[in-house]
């Protein structure tokens, strides 16, 4: 199995491999094999058994644990938490497809464990792309869909060659906006998720009783992303959606909200929850 799935990811890596770089010497990739990727002054970097590469160029320690990404993909997949998040974001996505001329390649930056792709992606042309610092979310992500292109990298080296991005999608995810506009075709959209004041309030009152206090940054985030690029437009998206009680458990554990929990704020949480909201804003932008 380990090796279809890489032989499935060096075709398709075969098939675009005009689009990637070394992030080491940032130079073309000369071959691609079942076994690995190579650049031509030979920096290689081998395939996964999930199908995913690892193109890291320095060490990455970070408490996003499989626990983490296993959680996020239940309430994903198994509940509507995200669900209208993800019909406005495909939304965005078909009508740029539609009005292209040409297949479209998405950059999922901060893919996490890759069902938001999967889901904006499925059944179009669309190619997909998925990028994270993360190794155990992307490991889940190329196991589940090999539809789609994995890497696990670094945002601020990435493997990718100027100017070769329909969208890039950024949800509830740190940016690098230069990267953005390097790797973004010209014309192309940024598709960026953010939350605001209300995002998750039910685990944040329950977490945080006697301390709750939401650090309203949405100023400082919109004039980032004004800085570099013009804003297509703003999408404010609040709702409330029920969760089943056998999840959530996984509710509790998709967030660093949970990391500092202990078992009493777990088991307060399990017996005060029973829906959540989400509240974010769709910010579109594209070239200046």
């Amino acid at each position: 199995m380990s090796i279809h799935r890489r032989e499935n990811s060096a075709a398709l890596m075969n098939s675009y491999i005009h689009m990637l770089s070394c992030p080491i010497c940032h130079g073309s990739i000369a071959k691609v094999d079942r076994n690995h990727i190579q650049c031509a002054s030979r920096h290689a970097f081998d395939f996964a058994k999930q199908g995913y590469i690892n193109v890291m160029t320095r060490n990455f320690k970070g408490n996003y644990g499989k626990q983490l990404f296993t959680a996020k993909r239940r309430i994903l997949s198994e509940t509507d938490v995200y669900a209208p998040l993800g019909e406005k974001l495909r939304a965005w996505v078909d009508d740029y497809s539609t009005e292209a001329s040409h297949p479209v390649h998405i950059l999922d930056a901060g893919a996490g464990e890759g069902t938001f792709l999967n889901q904006i992606t499925k059944d179009t042309s669309v190619v997909g792309w998925g990028l994270d610092i993360a190794k155990e979310g992307i490991a889940l992500a190329a196991s589940a869909y090999p539809q789609q292109i994995w890497f696990v990298g670094d945002l601020a080296c990435n493997p990718f060659v100027a100017g070769q991005m329909d969208l890039i999608l950024n949800i509830l995810s740190p940016s690098n906006y230069e990267e953005f506009r390097r790797i973004r075709k010209a014309g192309g959209w940024t598709i960026k998720v953010i939350p605001r004041e209300q995002y998750l309030i039910e685990l944040r009152e329950l977490l945080f009783p006697d301390r709750f206090e939401h650090k309203n940054s949405y100023d400082h985030t919109f004039n980032r992303f004004a800085k570099y690029n013009h804003v297509l437009a703003t999408i404010p998206l609040t709702y409330t959606q029920p969760v089943p009680e056998h999840l959530l458990d996984s509710l509790i554990h998709m967030t660093p909200l949970s990391w500092h929990a202990t078992e009493s704020d777990l088991a307060r949480m399990k017996d005060s929850l029973s829906e959540i909201t989400i509240d974010v804003e769709i910010l579109v932008g594209t070239s200046l």
